[in-house]
C-alpha cells in the first residue's frame, strides 16, 4: 500500500488553526450540558453513566434531551443531523412513530414477562430469512452472544481455542479484548504474544490467536493445529474504517474450519445494517453461528445468535435445571428474551428494515461515498471514501485497505476530530474516528447532500489556508 503522508504540514497547521476556533464554537455553545457534565462528576466517574461516552470523544460531553427521525437534540436546544447512528443501535432513527406505539402497547401488556412471548417465533423467522441459520436465541447485547456462540462452539468441539483478526471489535467480552503486540498489527500470534486492548481482563485465555484480515494462509496455519474451537469474524472489518474481505478469503476461511472440524461464527452486528443479511447474504457464506444486535430492535436493548439444527440439538440437550443438579452450557439472563425487546424487534425487523428500505440506504451510502471521493478529487487530495453498501468512511490514502495495519495508516485523529467538530457546529453529528458517516434509515437524498456541502466548505478551508 502507497505510505504517502496522509496530511502535509500545511494541512496539520490549518487543522489546528480550525480545531481550536471550532473547540471554543463548541464550548459556547453547549453551556448546560457542561454544567451537567460538572455537576454529574459527584455521582459518576468523568461525569457519565459509562466510560466510553466520554472517553470517544476529544469535545465536551454533549447531554441530550430527545431525538426524531435523523435528528437529535441536545439539553441546550441545538439540533444535531446524525450520522454516527449510535454506532449502529440508533440506525433506525429516533422516535419512529411505530415504534413508539409498539413500545406503549406493550409497556400495557408487560415490558417482562420472564416467559416466552408470541413475537420471539416472528423474530427467528426475520433473522432466518436474513442469515438463513434455523434456529435462534435472544440476549440482551452483541457482546453477550458472541460470548454464548463461543461456549456453544467449545461444548461442540471439545476445544478452547477462538482466531480472531486485527481491527476487529467484537464486543466487551475477556476472549476478544486481545490484540498482537503492535496493538493494530498483522503478525500472527498465540495466547504468549497477545496484549490486552484494555485492562481488567488477567491473562489471555488458551489457545487464542489473532492474525490478519485476508491472510488465509496465517489462518490456515492456526487451524490446522485443529486446537480452535471457533472462528469468530467479521464479514468486513468496521472497527478500523472499513476493510472489505479480498476475493476467495471468506469462502476459503469456511473451507478451513469444515476441514479442521472449526466453527465459523459470523459477527453481522454492524454488517447487518450495511446490507439485507448482510455480509453473510452479501458473500453468500454458510457459517456455523450468525451474531448480531444493535439496532434490530429500534434501540431497545437486544442481542441474537443463529445456530445450525445440530448446533440447536446441542443447545437442547444441554439444559440445566433450577436446582444444579443437571449441568448444562452456561447461557441465558433474567432479562434476555424480554417481551419488549422481541416486540419491537418483531415491528423494526418485518415492517420498518426491509429489503427495498435496505437498497435505499444502501443507494444513500453510494451517494454519500462518491460525494466524499468528489469532494477529495476537487481538493486535490488523493483519498478514498470506504464503502459497503450504507456506510461510508474516509481513508485519507490512495489505497484502500486490506488489512487493520493499512486501515490505521488511513486515519488521522486531528483530521477526524475536527472535521467532527467543525461538523457539529454547523448541525451534523459525524461517526467517531474509528468508523465513518453511515446512512440510516430516517436519511434522505437532502441529508447526504447536506452533510457533503458541509464537508466541501471543511475541505475549502483546510487546503484554502494551508
Amino acid at each position: 500500500m502507497d505510505a504517502k503522508p496522509r496530511l502535509t504540514d500545511a494541512h496539520r497547521r490549518a487543522l489546528a488553526r480550525i480545531r481550536e476556533r471550532e473547540d471554543a464554537a463548541f464550548r459556547a455553545r453547549v453551556p448546560t450540558s457542561l454544567a451537567m457534565t460538572a455537576r454529574a462528576r459527584s455521582t459518576m466517574p468523568g461525569g457519565v453513566p459509562t466510560p466510553w461516552m466520554a472517553g470517544f470523544y476529544r469535545t465536551p460531553v454533549l447531554w441530550l434531551a430527545h431525538g426524531s427521525g435523523p435528528v437529535f437534540t441536545d439539553v441546550d436546544g441545538n439540533r444535531y443531523l446524525d450520522f454516527n447512528l449510535g454506532d449502529m443501535s440508533t440506525a433506525l432513527g429516533y422516535a419512529h412513530p411505530r415504534l413508539t406505539e409498539t413500545i406503549a402497547a406493550q409497556a400495557a401488556r408487560g415490558v417482562q414477562l420472564f416467559l416466552p412471548s408470541e413475537p420471539a417465533t416472528a423474530v427467528c423467522e426475520q433473522l432466518r430469512l436474513r442469515f438463513t441459520l434455523p434456529q435462534w436465541q435472544f440476549t440482551l447485547s452483541a457482546s453477550t452472544a458472541n460470548t454464548e456462540a463461543l461456549r456453544i462452539a467449545r461444548v461442540a468441539t471439545g476445544r478452547q481455542g477462538v482466531l480472531l483478526f486485527a481491527g476487529k471489535y467484537h464486543g466487551q467480552l475477556q476472549e476478544t479484548l486481545w490484540t498482537t503486540d503492535g496493538g493494530s498489527g498483522d503478525e500472527s500470534a498465540g495466547a504468549d504474544a497477545l496484549v490486552p486492548e484494555q485492562t481488567g481482563l488477567g491473562a489471555p485465555p488458551p489457545e487464542l490467536a489473532v492474525v490478519a484480515f485476508n491472510d488465509l494462509a496465517a489462518a490456515e496455519q492456526v487451524l490446522d493445529r485443529r486446537r480452535c474451537a471457533a472462528v469468530l469474524v467479521e464479514g468486513v472489518l468496521t472497527n478500523c474504517g472499513t476493510v472489505l474481505p479480498e476475493p476467495g478469503f471468506l469462502p476459503g476461511l469456511r473451507e478451513a474450519c469444515t476441514r479442521t472440524g472449526t466453527l465459523l461464527v459470523m459477527d453481522e452486528t454492524h454488517t447487518q445494517f450495511d446490507h439485507y443479511g448482510g455480509a453473510v447474504a452479501h458473500y453468500d457464506l454458510s457459517p456455523d453461528l450468525v451474531t448480531g444486535g444493535k439496532g434490530i430492535a429500534g434501540g431497545i436493548p437486544i442481542g441474537a445468535y443463529g445456530m445450525t439444527d445440530a448446533l440447536a440439538g446441542l443447545v437442547d440437550a444441554a439444559l440445566a435445571d433450577e436446582l444444579g443438579e443437571t449441568v448444562g452450557l452456561a447461557l441465558g439472563g433474567t432479562l434476555f428474551a424480554n417481551a419488549l425487546s422481541l416486540a419491537c424487534a418483531d415491528v423494526v425487523l418485518t415492517e420498518l428494515m426491509t429489503p427495498a428500505e435496505h437498497e435505499r440506504i444502501g443507494r444513500l451510502g453510494t451517494r454519500l461515498s462518491d460525494g466524499i471521493e468528489a469532494a477529495a478529487r476537487a481538493h486535490e487530495l488523493p483519498w478514498r471514501a470506504h464503502r459497503f453498501g450504507a456506510r461510508s468512511g474516509y481513508c485519507l490514502q490512495p489505497e484502500l485497505p486490506r488489512n487493520a495495519r493499512e486501515a490505521h495508516t488511513g486515519i488521522d485523529p486531528l483530521f477526524s476530530d475536527t472535521r467532527r467538530v467543525y461538523l457539529a457546529n454547523r448541525g451534523v453529528w459525524d461517526a467517531i474516528s474509528s468508523a465513518g458517516p453511515h446512512a440510516g434509515f430516517a436519511h434522505d437524498e437532502a441529508d447526504i447532500d447536506l452533510y457533503l456541502g458541509l464537508l466541501g466548505a471543511f475541505l475549502d478551508e483546510l487546503c484554502d489556508s494551508s
